[in-house]
């Protein structure tokens, strides 16, 4: 005879908990109970009255119950039952709804986005965020999918637009800015080891920040809009904010290597109690070790690593003379590793064998002499003690964790303690995210999958897309 609300979030235990309560608590026998799903695919509606069933005293004879998917709220994703699955799945307290568990279907036309045909059963949607006063509009479309549907995304975004701007932020990955006080308890993390902070539209950089509301973006140098530095790890650059509820992380691949708590420790820091956590999270050298995937070996792996985020500013333009190779001319400020490449440039022998300590010792001390070296991120100078001391530490702790894939333990322990409750979004420019979705997933068309302007990609990016998704045997 009455009706009552109840809001919790997906979790199994707290809607069997919830109904559990509500139904001893009724002065008499449900005659009906309903479950109002959020159609976000975790399937807890069916399996949650089932645990239900277990706690409840028997229904009155003849009375049913009902897990509605239809419901107006619903973000409008369903999934299909899987085949050969007994309907007793779901106890006597709902039957299985027609489409539940298994290819995620997405209502496109609610966030503004357009299917994608491309072959294999998965299910692809491009979004305008660079064409047009609708781009700025579809910033907000783009944050209510993030919202709507948790567990794993993908979002490949435009490189052509991003190349052809000189890589500078407003044309880069768009990550939405979240205002304090915005009525919606929100926040947005980003993780990528590319960010540099310039922080203007203009700098060059990869992070696209826009209000979520409005599609303008968002100044993100220390001391514009709140943002103020912060560290973690030992090499990890944290900007966060006082007026938007973004922390935009720096990340370094040795770190999250090294330590298997490395994301969830960041985010656990500055996440607030019952915040929904949208956490954008880029691959290569920020869960997925190159070097590693590779195959190189631990010394290999983790020189050539290191000696990315190593950087030479020379005094003066000067011709680097190494070894037996070619002279190499230095304008400018590079990382050793593009060095090295330079160096051993059209040899891929001598540049897989360069990678051994006393080589890059050598380098190291010859390049000391004739400018600034700096670690990544820092001003100071980095000496060579400090880079043999850092070597070493690196030696004896990432065989502890290191993964034979190359994606770092600290990715998994992440996913793991959010997924269900929270939304992660591998944004990529390539297709690098797919190997971690097989690593990450049971199956991968329960991830939804979102382009960016696929149309103004060039023919070689989107045939290499489009052939992750064979057609199914």
């Amino acid at each position: 005879k009455d009706r009552i609300d109840l809001s919790l979030s997906s979790s199994r235990p707290l809607v069997a908990l919830g109904v559990a309560a509500l139904a001893w608590a009724a002065p008499s026998t449900p005659e009906r109970i309903l479950v109002a799903c959020m159609g976000q695919g975790c399937g807890h509606c069916c399996s949650s009255m089932a645990t239900t069933a277990s706690w409840l005293p028997p229904l009155q004879p003849g009375v049913d119950s009902l897990v509605d998917h239809r419901d107006e709220y619903a973000a409008a994703s369903m999934f299909k039952w899987p085949e050969g699955l007994p309907s007793s799945y779901c106890g006597r307290w709902s039957k299985p709804p027609e489409e539940a568990i298994g290819s995620l279907y997405i209502d496109g036309a609610r966030y503004h986005m357009s299917p994608l045909s491309l072959a294999g059963n998965h299910h692809i949607f491009d979004i305008n965020l660079h064409q047009g006063a609708q781009s700025r509009q579809n910033v907000s479309h783009y944050y209510r999918l993030c919202k709507d549907h948790l567990g794993l995304h993908v979002t490949t975004s435009c490189f052509t637009v991003w190349r052809k701007s000189k890589k500078a932020n407003g044309f880069s990955k768009m990550i939405p800015a979240v205002p304090v006080g915005d009525d919606e308890d929100t926040r947005i993390f980003f993780f990528d080891d590319n960010l540099e902070w310039g922080g203007r539209e203009e700098s060059s950089g990869i992070c696209n920040l826009r209000h979520a509301h409005t599609g303008e973006f968002v100044e993100f140098s220390e001391g514009k809009n709140g943002f103020v530095r912060d560290n973690a790890a030992r090499h990890t650059v944290i900007y966060h904010s006082t007026e938007y509820k973004n922390v935009l992380v720096k990340a370094n691949i040795l770190d999250a290597m090294e330590d298997p708590e490395y994301f969830y420790n960041i985010i656990q820091r500055y996440a607030s109690p019952n915040e929904k956590l949208v956490i954008f999270m880029d691959v290569n050298s920020t869960i997925v070790c190159n070097d590693t995937v590779q195959g190189k070996d631990l010394t290999n792996m983790l020189l050539s690593t290191m000696f990315e985020f190593v950087e030479f500013r020379p005094t003066e333009a000067f011709d680097l003379s190494f070894e037996t190779h070619q002279p190499v001319r230095i304008e400018k400020q590079r990382t050793m590793k593009q060095l090295v490449k330079e160096i051993t440039i059209n040899d891929r022998e001598a540049y897989a064998s360069f990678w051994t300590p006393e080589r890059c010792w050598r380098l190291f001390s010859d390049l000391s002499t004739r400018g600034e070296v700096t670690w990544s991120g820092q001003k100071e100078a980095f000496r060579l003690e400090s880079c043999k001391e850092l070597y070493e530490g690196y030696l004896a702790s990432l065989p502890k964790v290191i993964t034979r894939d190359g994606i770092a333990g600290s990715w998994f322990r992440m996913y793991d303690s959010l997924q269900g409750r929270h939304t992660i979004v591998l944004n990529s420019f390539g297709v690098d995210t797919r190997k971690v979705v097989l690593a990450t997933v049971p199956d991968e068309r329960r991830v939804i999958q979102v382009t960016v302007n696929y149309d103004l990609w060039d023919d070689r990016d989107m045939q290499t897309f489009a052939a992750q998704f064979p057609p199914p045997t």
